[in-house]
């Protein structure tokens, strides 16, 4: 249902994200046939568990404690049982390999927070979807080639998942979807677990397709997520809200009040996320992953920042421009007479309104 805080202005059905993870369980569940990495089953109790409680949250809505209970528990189930761990910080910030009380609770909080911050870049058509196919795509195609298929597999599940659905989100015509909390957390939750998997199985990895930095690589793939709820909950805070409050502040929004379309503003984005995705594949060979880290986020930070003054300038052209149209002009019609000094006014003529 369009309200303040979204940009549709027409009731769409927001189950977009049931096909989504049809798509996504059958496919994979098919061409594994079993044959699967123990951890699958846990993968796919957090993605039913997401599924579940987004489903009811878009038919019913449910309160934030609630469906943030739910995301825990798939997290913590995730983390412990199904041993997606972040235990290799690859030398970040001199950490070495973190021990279960640290790897354990950080894994969650990881989870959790790309949860969310997926389902807070969901507010245009395309983006959320656009982001993840190309996050799916680009960790399928890694697994693939490194010889991790069972995880190949489900990425490219969900990348044909995601261009199905894109296909009616952005040119649905009268059968447009939105994929809503439902497709949202199932993303968040399966990228999470994927990346995870990602950055540990390429520590143990050692062909051609090893990455010398993978979490920086994943940062890159990230960025537009990663970007958004970090500025948004920083601003929130100072302005002395609550970090979950909704508002209009987003990355999206600011493309779309300075003028771009739905469309244009997910297609700079996915370009967004392509061109930092490409930055931390070159930087990985010339800096340490601390400095490349801090490198990446200062970029991304200061390109929204630039975005923002840019997105200012234009409302402030704008309403100024508006206020000219509004506001009546007189304009003095003058007679002249001929005088020793020249000539000058005599007579006052009509004020004239535009």
């Amino acid at each position: 249902m369009p309200d303040h805080r979204k940009l549709n202005t027409v009731v769409v059905p927001t189950l977009g994200g049931v096909a989504i993870f049809i798509g996504l369980l059958l496919s994979t569940l098919i061409y594994l046939k079993g044959n699967s990495s123990p951890g699958f089953r846990y993968l796919f109790a957090a993605i039913i568990m997401m599924f579940f409680i987004g489903i009811k949250d878009d038919i019913m809505v449910i309160s934030a404690r609630k469906k943030f209970l739910v995301q825990f528990a798939a997290a913590f189930l995730l983390v412990v049982f199904g041993d997606f761990r972040l235990v290799h910080p690859y030398g970040f910030a001199g950490l070495a390999q973190l021990n279960d009380w640290v790897s354990i609770p950080f894994s969650v909080l990881f989870v959790l927070f790309l949860i969310n911050a997926l389902n807070l870049i969901d507010g245009i058509d395309g983006l959320a979807s656009g982001v993840a196919l190309l996050i799916s795509a680009s960790l399928g195609t890694w697994f693939y080639l490194a010889g991790y298929s069972d995880y190949g597999i489900a990425c490219f599940a969900l990348s044909g998942s995601l261009l199905a659905f894109l296909r009616f989100n952005l040119w649905g015509g009268e059968n447009k979807v939105f994929m809503g909390d439902t497709g949202s957390l199932i993303l968040g939750v399966f990228l999470a677990a994927m990346v995870i998997k990602f950055s540990e199985l390429n520590y143990m990895t050692f062909n051609e397709f090893y990455l010398e930095q993978a979490p920086l690589i994943a940062l890159g793939l990230f960025i537009v997520p990663i970007t958004d709820t970090l500025r948004v909950f920083a601003v929130r805070i100072y302005n002395k809200r609550s970090p979950f409050s909704p508002d209009m502040n987003h990355f999206h929004h600011l493309l779309i009040r300075s003028g771009l379309t739905h469309i244009q503003a997910s297609g700079f984005l996915v370009t967004y996320t392509i061109l930092f995705a490409l930055i931390a594949l070159t930087l990985q060979h010339y800096l340490d992953i601390t400095s490349g880290f801090l490198l990446m986020l200062i970029i991304s930070f200061s390109s929204v920042g630039l975005i923002y003054r840019r997105t200012k300038l234009i409302e402030a052209r704008v309403e100024n421009e508006g206020a000219l149209d509004a506001e009546p002009k007189t304009i003095r019609l003058m007679s002249w007479k001929r005088s020793s000094d020249g000539m000058e006014p005599y007579r006052k003529g009509k004020t004239l309104y535009r």
